[in-house]
């Protein structure tokens, strides 16, 4: 086992008052997340997007960009060494190069560890003069990290550069839901997305299902509505396997350890999902006594084998 708790934050998209009061609120959000017992919590897109003062909500990224981030949003950062939280502060903001949509990993230090810079700016983004970043990745307690903000996943060659740099958790704040691309990235590289977004934040694992999921979308709201912070407990040694060859070994897998394991089934995609419910059992352990196949090994095998045939 290896498990991580995660939070993700649908923070309202509504008009606030004030920039001050919008990051009082996710304060208070990562508050509730510390009290779940988040290790990691992440925050929507853009948080220096909204109206204040009577003016446009619509402004352009050039004019709400900030020039100094950590000033602007010190209390997010106040609040991860007070929390003893890792934190993801998105925001747009000007550079020396110039402005960029980005997110930063704030360490429980108060410290920006990890800068992600939007790989994939939209047009309106385009035009106002946002520049497109680089791929960039982070080692988190052990676990590759990699990053996409809103329109990025809309670019299959950017989730592509996750799986080619093995990432075990992709970080997605967005000002929009992030599509079915990113279930089906998570089914087939065995993988997972943290998604923040305002109407709908979820956590994705490695089946391509949502583990836990909400926001400020209008069928939750008519039927009432709770905190928006939604926590899950991820285990990153869950294994995915190709139905073929491994299916030979369940059976004795589950006479033998019994509750000690969870074992599901994806019949439709021919696939197992084997994790331990034991701290003392370890999934690689089994793995290394039923000499099973993960699903991506598998894969990789048989494209071997197809291209020497091809020779």
């Amino acid at each position: 086992m290896n498990l991580r708790r995660l939070s993700v934050i649908a923070l309202s998209n509504r008009d606030y008052p004030s920039l001050k009061e919008k990051i009082a609120e996710a304060v208070s959000w990562l508050e509730l997340a510390s009290r779940q017992g988040s290790e990691l919590a992440v925050l929507p897109e853009c948080l220096n997007r909204f109206r204040g003062d009577g003016g446009p909500l619509l402004q352009t990224p050039d004019q709400y960009a900030f020039d100094d981030w950590r000033k602007e949003v010190a209390p997010l950062l106040e609040a991860a060494v007070r929390l003893k939280l890792w934190v993801i502060v998105p925001v747009v903001h000007r550079q020396p190069a110039g402005v960029f949509n980005s997110f930063f990993l704030i360490s429980p230090d108060g410290q920006p560890v990890w800068q992600y810079d939007k790989v994939s700016p939209s047009p309106v983004e385009l035009k106002a003069g946002v520049i497109p970043g680089q791929p960039s990745f982070y080692e988190w307690q052990g676990i590759k990290l990699g990053g996409a903000i809103c329109f990025d996943s809309c670019f299959p060659e950017n989730l592509d550069v996750w799986a080619k740099e093995g990432v075990q958790l992709g970080i997605f704040a967005s000002l929009w839901p992030g599509g079915s691309q990113l279930n089906n990235y998570c089914k087939l590289h065995s993988s997972r997305v943290a998604v923040a977004y305002p109407a709908w934040s979820r956590i994705i694992d490695i089946d391509g299902l949502e583990v836990v999921e909400g926001g400020y979308r209008q069928e939750t709201l008519r039927f009432g509505f709770g905190a928006p912070v939604y926590t899950a407990t991820l285990n990153f040694d869950r294994l995915s396997l190709y139905g073929n060859y491994n299916q030979e070994r369940i059976v004795e897998i589950l006479q033998r350890y019994g509750s000690r394991v969870k074992v599901t089934y994806d019949q439709g995609n021919c696939l197992w999902f084997l994790e331990s419910c034991d701290p003392e059992l370890s999934e690689k352990e089994i793995q290394r006594e039923y000499q099973l196949v993960t699903a991506s090994e598998y894969f990789r095998d048989c494209a071997a084998r197809i291209q020497e045939h091809r020779r």
